[in-house]
């Protein structure tokens, strides 16, 4: 009875992997890079327009989280997610900010899905110096509206999540 459960299991296991395995390698993986990417210039070009009102319409997937410092900060709602957007942007604007741009590092195609953008966002000041650099790795999942940003983390400019 044992070794007739165990033998089954390994079967379910191995299908379940084999399975897993040919779904990850009918994704095309080019196509998500591509529109993940886009996606996070998408978010970056509108922070910088400060059209904060579209951010949690056309970028994040409310609820979402913050996952900073003092550990996951999630906003439930548009509105929270938009006050907090405006938060951020009336403090950079204090500091003499004008933009911000984000450099892809690599892009990790977990499927067709789900995938994360890891790089660094560089923020520059009206005088054009740069005020900071920062490393950042973003969640992305796919919805019938497209990618939308789940969560994102800070972290040092040069660790970068890659899939390998």
């Amino acid at each position: 009875m044992f070794r007739g459960l165990v033998s089954a299991t390994a079967f379910f296991v191995f299908a379940a992997a084999t399975a897993t395995a040919q779904q990850t390698a009918a994704v095309d993986v080019g196509k998500v890079t591509s529109e993940v990417k886009a996606t996070v210039d998408k978010y970056y070009r509108l922070f910088s327009e400060q059209n904060m009102k579209a951010l949690p319409e056309e970028i994040y997937l409310t609820p979402w989280i913050l996952i900073g410092g003092n550990g996951p900060e999630p906003d439930l709602t548009k509105e929270q997610a938009q006050a907090r957007f405006e938060g951020s942007l009336k403090q950079l604007v204090q500091n003499g900010w004008e933009k911000s741009v984000f450099t892809t590092e690599n892009v990790c195609v977990l499927n067709a899905n789900a995938a994360l953008a890891s790089g660094y966002n560089t923020r520059y000041k009206k005088d054009g110096s740069v005020m900071s650099v920062g490393g950042v790795t973003y969640l992305l999942g796919k919805t019938n509206a497209g990618w939308r940003i789940v969560s994102y983390t800070g972290h040092p400019k040069g660790k970068v999540v890659r899939c390998n």
